[in-house]
């Protein structure tokens, strides 16, 4: 699963969900109700769905999941209730992501080496190689990726359509009518 705000999806995006397909018949594209980080500005949940719908539908390998909670460890546990044959979950998630997941101030919810226990990490590099601790690289893993999209973002995005220059190359077509309007 590939779990994102998508606020809007990149072709970045795509390519971390194509490369996952190395490691699983199928990649969800999660969009979580709740973020633990971050709230829902610009575009909606509800125009989030749809566009996560339309590019999945385009594409062999993608599939679309909402999630109650925005945590890695929330999203697998909610992906296992809703199909127990389920052997393995993958995360997908940038170098960004990664480093956020394993530095986060757990209260309630077990440390990051405990959770891996219950999924994996497919990290793609973003701008430089992610190292994971020794104790925990049997459960992370590298994606490659073409270097020229590590630098693709939703923030890149919306910032080139609010100063005007092209931007429409860095989102799937299928949403590239849509987001322009979003985000001006």
């Amino acid at each position: 699963m590939l779990p994102a705000a998508w606020n809007p999806p990149t072709l970045a995006h795509l390519a971390l969900a194509e490369a996952a397909l190395k490691f699983a018949d199928e990649v969800l594209l999660v969009l979580p109700r709740v973020f633990p980080h971050k709230g829902f500005e610009h575009a909606g949940f509800d125009l989030r769905l749809e566009w996560l719908r339309r590019i999945a539908a385009a594409r062999a390998g993608l599939g679309v999941g909402v999630t109650e909670g925005g945590l890695f460890l929330d999203m697998a546990r909610a992906l296992r209730a809703a199909d127990t044959r389920i052997e393995h979950v993958y995360v997908v998630c940038g170098r960004d992501a990664a480093e956020r997941f394993l530095n986060w101030p757990y209260e309630r919810e077990p440390g990051a080496g405990e959770q891996l226990r219950e999924f994996s990490l497919l990290v793609a590099p973003r701008g430089e190689p992610f190292e994971p601790p020794d104790s925990l690289r049997c459960s992370i893993r590298a994606l490659d990726l073409d270097p020229s999209l590590c630098g693709i973002s939703s923030t890149e995005i919306r910032q080139r359509i609010g100063r005007g220059e092209p931007w429409a190359h860095l989102v799937p077509d299928e949403i590239a009518g849509e987001a322009g309007a979003i985000y001006r």
